[in-house]
């Protein structure tokens, strides 16, 4: 763990990951405003004196005090998401800030107007707003989990990735505060660890997660892979309704930069309470939903049926273990 030291007698002192914490917790609500006014100021001062310096014109003061500030906000958020390196991901997530997940939502957000990308959000009323949830979604791409996180963002939403992503700076860093976990493919002990962390984070209304029960990217010509019924244990553990969802297109993204713009849909289909008649074993909720999501992604897909789709969408030895996710 990174820490200063004073020089004379070695007394550790300070704490660097404890103050960004602090720092993270203040932008809350108050905090926010506080923060965004210290940065305007900045700027008008900035102006003003440059203004003054140069003997300009109100406009080109008014032009200046909103570069400025731009740009000291800018440099803010650069700055957090640097200091985000003296992050522990060894210890949990201060669950009291959501600013790195209003960070992640701002930063995708950029991106998918640089890279012209529209996602069509369509059966947002479906989703439940008085309870937490697990939404599940057949995955494609990387652009998966950012994309709903960022189009669903007033539901804070995390997800499950597998443990290969936490292992890249900064990245890991910011997923993790952002709530995700990480499952380990190979160690189901570890695998148990992460389903019941999310449980926890659903029993103590921190967020909703989010998990792909196909355990990877989906590189086939299939609309749809077998699922692996663990996936659903965290739903039935924590008792909390299901929101079956699909996203098409995201393949396209890269494919489509720079010469042409690409639309998303992220699709909400259906949602299963806790006490539904399908809410019974794992492997009865996973044969629900899996022909829900299939025949909504073979509208999609046309060309991609599967030559035998199956009665029992997940195979008998994956039924036990939890979804591996990409």
């Amino acid at each position: 763990m990174f820490t200063i030291w004073d020089i004379a007698n070695g007394v550790e002192f300070v704490k660097i990951d404890d103050i960004l914490n602090k720092i993270l917790i203040s932008t809350e609500s108050g905090g926010t405003l506080l923060i965004l006014t210290v940065l305007i100021l900045l700027g008008i001062g900035l102006a003003v004196h440059t203004c003054a310096m140069h003997g300009l014109g109100i406009l080109a003061g008014l032009l200046l005090a909103l570069g400025y500030t731009l740009a000291f906000i800018i440099v803010f958020l650069l700055l957090v998401a640097l200091l985000s390196v003296f992050i522990r991901i060894d210890r949990p997530a201060d669950r009291r800030t959501r600013f790195y997940l209003w960070l992640t939502t701002n930063i995708v957000q950029v991106g998918m107007f640089l890279m012209r990308v529209r996602v069509e959000v369509t059966g947002r009323e479906l989703i439940p707003r008085d309870t937490r949830f697990l939404l599940v979604c057949n995955h494609r791409t990387i652009f998966d989990p950012p994309l709903t996180m960022a189009c669903l963002s007033e539901f804070t939403l995390a997800f499950i990735s597998k443990k290969e992503n936490f292992k890249i700076p900064i990245v890991n860093k910011i997923m993790h505060m952002c709530f995700c976990l990480p499952l380990d493919r190979e160690d189901n002990r570890a695998a148990v660890k992460t389903i019941n962390e999310a449980v926890e984070l659903l029993d103590e209304n921190v967020v909703s997660m989010g998990i792909y029960p196909e355990g990877m990217c989906n590189k086939t010509a299939a609309p749809l892979l077998p699922f692996r019924n663990g996936a659903f244990k965290i739903a039935q553990k924590a008792r909390v309704p299901i929101v079956i969802s699909v996203i098409e297109n995201t393949e396209n993204i890269l494919k489509n930069f720079p010469w042409k713009p690409t639309t998303v849909a992220l699709k909400i289909l259906e949602v299963l309470p806790y006490d539904s008649e399908h809410r019974g074993q794992t492997k009865d909720v996973s044969e629900h939903v899996w022909p829900v999501m299939y025949r909504e992604l073979v509208k999609h897909y046309p060309d991609a049926q599967q030559e035998d789709t199956p009665a029992s969408p997940a195979p008998e030895d994956a039924g036990s273990g939890p979804a591996q996710q990409q």
